[in-house]
């Protein structure tokens, strides 16, 4: 029982005691006291757990105060800083005055100064020197242009183009006593590419009698030779055997680019190369007019043409060989293995044609026949 009321009577005391410093105003002398952080402690221990308070709006004026109360502090703030940049910059105006030395005052008989504006119109100021060219890169040594020359132009910049190249050992052979030919450029035209071309225009004559080529004919220059003698040595004795002289060669074909037969997918012709000729016949000066084909014509004179063809050239094709060449004689130098040769002209006898056996004439007892529908 005397334990009880011990502890109950220092409670007491000691609940006053801090109640009483609880009561203290003066922040220093509640620091001051030595049991304060132990005031602190027991306060909070008996004391009921504070609740969170909501912040208040304020009221429109104490806001706008507020705001005025921070709009002017920088304010202030900026206003002392420049009272004293003013303060510093006089001190350092100052000092600088008293050092730089100051021109003496302008004496009362000196001329007036001329105002700004009459300054202006009067002497105007005079415009910058021109900065000197810097002198030009140093480049390779080119020679001055020619101003009295006129333009380059695009059509003067571009390279000529190739004329007809040197005249070959066989065009040098061409001369005029054996024909007349022209020299033509290389031709290249797709696949058909042909060098040392010529242009057969006529043959002259061993008696210097022209014989015309109609139309002319582009050959390769030693196809065009083959066939000028063959003409002069061969065709022009065979014409005066058959009643004339021998005026002028009717040809079909002579350079063309197409494959054989212009069947699509062969091999490319000969008439491709301008190695190849297709004669058709030849016209007499009486009028007369010599088919190469035709079994009108005496067979012998038919037969020296061929022998002699056959013999200039390495392809010879005509009736017989295929359907292709039943109207017309083809020439040319075509290059094989061993020097093969294709010598295929069937020179027909028209007495062949007779002696195949014709159907017996229909006898005159015959029914008549239906007319055709």
């Amino acid at each position: 029982m005397n334990s009880r009321f011990v502890v109950f009577t220092v409670t007491a005391c000691a609940t006053a005691a801090f109640t009483l410093l609880a009561t203290q105003t003066s922040v220093e002398a509640a620091s001051d006291f030595p049991f304060a952080q132990l005031r602190v402690s027991i306060h909070d221990l008996f004391s009921p757990p504070r609740r969170a308070r909501r912040a208040r709006a304020k009221p429109a004026a104490e806001a706008t105060r507020a705001r005025a109360v921070k709009v002017t502090a920088p304010e202030e703030r900026s206003e002392r800083r420049g009272r004293m940049s003013r303060k510093q910059s006089a001190k350092l105006s100052g000092a600088r005055e008293q050092a730089v030395p100051q021109p003496p005052p302008r004496p009362a008989e000196a001329p007036p100064r001329p105002t700004q504006a009459a300054r202006i119109v009067d002497d105007p100021p005079a415009p910058r020197p021109r900065p000197p060219e810097l002198p030009p890169a140093r480049t390779a040594a080119v020679p001055p242009a020619n101003k009295e020359a006129p333009a380059e132009t695009e059509a003067s910049r571009e390279s000529p183009p190739p004329g007809p190249p040197p005249p070959s050992a066989c065009q040098l052979r061409l001369t005029p006593d054996l024909a007349s030919v022209h020299i033509l450029a290389p031709i290249s035209s797709g696949q058909c590419t042909v060098e040392d071309v010529v242009r057969l225009d006529a043959v002259m004559g061993k008696d210097g009698r022209r014989v015309a080529i109609a139309p002319p004919a582009t050959l390769r220059c030693p196809m065009a030779e083959s066939v000028i003698h063959w003409i002069r040595d061969e065709v022009v004795p065979v014409a005066a055997d058959l009643g004339g002289a021998l005026k002028a060669v009717a040809v079909d074909t002579s350079f063309e680019c197409r494959s054989r037969n212009h069947i699509a997918g062969a091999k490319l012709s000969e008439h491709g190369h301008a190695n190849a000729i297709d004669l058709r016949g030849f016209t007499l000066t009486n009028g007369h007019t010599i088919v190469l084909t035709d079994t009108g014509v005496a067979r012998d004179a038919r037969e020296r043409l061929r022998k002699a063809a056959c013999a200039r050239f390495t392809t010879v094709l005509g009736p017989g060989s295929d359907s292709y060449h039943e109207n017309h004689i083809h020439l040319d130098l075509a290059e094989r293995r061993n020097g093969y040769r294709i010598c295929q002209w069937d020179v027909r006898d028209p007495t062949v044609v007779a002696s195949v056996p014709l159907p017996p004439e229909r006898p005159p007892s015959a029914p008549a026949r239906s007319a055709k529908r």
